[in-house]
């Protein structure tokens, strides 16, 4: 079983923000399948059918803010009965410029609140993430909390829709092959 994990926060208010750009690229992944969303088994919410019907993967979005991602994350591994080795975490990235993707096997939080609570519940980074920028040229006089909470410009928005598909078809890639192709290709 592998687990598709889109980070952001629950909430008609952040929809649009740029923090959730991991929920964006879920919500374009379901669609592609002509799918939907349920609750889990934890606060967290899943596709109504098995993705690509019958590939054995699970789209999971926490139904948590995003420094409590590790809990809902846990909760979806311990359903599903998967190890983290075959988690694929999506996450906005300030260090990126707008809508670059980097692709990693493993690695480490690199700042990311998120992905420090995924690696602090689960004990381990031994996880694949999907990095999408965020990120302009000069960042050092904004707080970076308000940054990553405001909604996308109308500039952002366009630059940023066309790499929330290419995302979705970089975990398309992960699910039918392995991190290498994902990486040269997508990186």
């Amino acid at each position: 079983m592998k687990l598709i994990i889109g980070l952001g926060n629950p909430g008609k208010q952040y929809e649009r923000t740029r923090h959730n750009v991991g929920f964006l690229v879920c919500d374009a992944l379901v669609r592609y399948d002509e799918n939907g969303w349920m609750s889990g088994q934890g606060p967290f919410e899943i596709n109504r059918s098995p993705f690509q019907k019958r590939s054995g993967v699970v789209i999971v979005k926490p139904m948590l803010f995003m420094n409590e991602s590790g809990r809902a994350v846990k909760a979806a591994l311990d359903q599903f009965q998967a190890a983290s080795d075959q988690c694929l975490v999506i996450v906005d990235d300030v260090n990126l410029p707008v809508g670059t993707i980097r692709f990693r096997n493993q690695g480490s939080a690199g700042g990311h609140h998120g992905l420090e609570s995924i690696i602090e519940v689960l004990g381990t980074a031994n996880f694949s993430r999907l990095r999408i920028g965020i990120g302009t040229t000069d960042l050092s006089n904004q707080d970076l909390t308000d940054y990553v909470l405001d909604d996308f410009s109308e500039k952002e928005w366009q630059l940023i829709v066309p790499h929330i598909e290419r995302a979705r078809d970089a975990c398309l890639e992960w699910i039918r092959s392995d991190a290498q192709t994902v990486m040269q290709r997508y990186n």
